[in-house]
């Protein structure tokens, strides 16, 4: 090939469709019918009324305090928005699915940067 920038080589190798394009398929887990009564699925977390103290009276554990951070990702909506139809071979595609995985994983405590104005 002749001296051309690394980024228009990528661009040649793949054509303007993705050939393979990116896809989440999320499958519950199999669980057998004969493991299933034994299960117990806790949806809640365990908060301690008094601190665990030793025999000396220290305290060993303590119940930690509520917190509800707010996570605020690195890139705009737009960014966002613009990334996500990107090539596979673009960075910012995959900081937009990086992204992505955050919002599925944390759900309402994600907010945008704001748009520079």
């Amino acid at each position: 090939m002749p001296d051309l920038p690394e980024k228009e080589i990528l661009n040649q190798l793949f054509a303007d469709e993705e050939k393979f394009p990116v896809e989440v398929k999320e499958e519950p887990p199999v669980v057998d019918k004969e493991v299933e009564p034994l299960i117990k699925k806790v949806e809640e977390e365990i908060y301690l009324s008094k601190p665990v103290t030793d025999d000396a009276g220290q305290v060993l554990v303590s119940a930690p305090a509520p917190q509800n951070p707010t996570i605020i990702l690195p890139i705009s909506k737009a960014t966002y928005l613009v990334g996500i139809k990107q090539k596979v071979t673009e960075s910012v595609r995959w900081l937009a699915e990086w992204c992505f995985r955050l919002i599925k994983i944390f759900g309402q405590k994600i907010t945008f940067r704001e748009e520079k104005a």
